[in-house]
């Protein structure tokens, strides 16, 4: 009984988790991140839709330390860690390489004197 609680829990922490990564990733450069032209920034964002997208990644990144942590527990652990973290990485990479390349539409670049 217990070890089935723990299967289905895992199941559907890792269900949740994939939803709020798909969410994260197709929201990256939402509007969020502003691309140059000839030394400007040019786009829109709003910090509301930012401030959400950080809300989900939050939620996703705690959701893979209960899933790592009930990943303990399981036959194969190996295998569920790496099924709970591995979406966190890839959602963190892609999300520096975004910032990397597009700054942020608020961070203005300083005027060239």
């Amino acid at each position: 009984m217990n070890r089935s609680v723990i299967f289905w829990a895992s199941l559907l922490l890792l269900a949740v988790e994939l939803a709020i990564f798909a969410f994260v990733t197709l929201h990256l450069d939402a509007g969020l991140k502003t691309e140059m032209r000839d030394g400007q920034p040019f786009g829109n964002c709003l910090k509301e839709e930012f401030e959400i997208v950080g809300l989900a990644w939050l939620a996703m990144t705690c959701l893979a330390f209960v899933g790592a942590v009930l990943s303990l527990f399981k036959k194969s652990k190996w295998l569920w860690l790496a099924a709970f973290v591995l979406p966190v990485i890839v959602a963190t990479t892609l999300a520096k390489y975004q910032e990397d390349r597009f700054p942020a539409c608020w961070e203005r670049p300083a005027e060239a004197k």
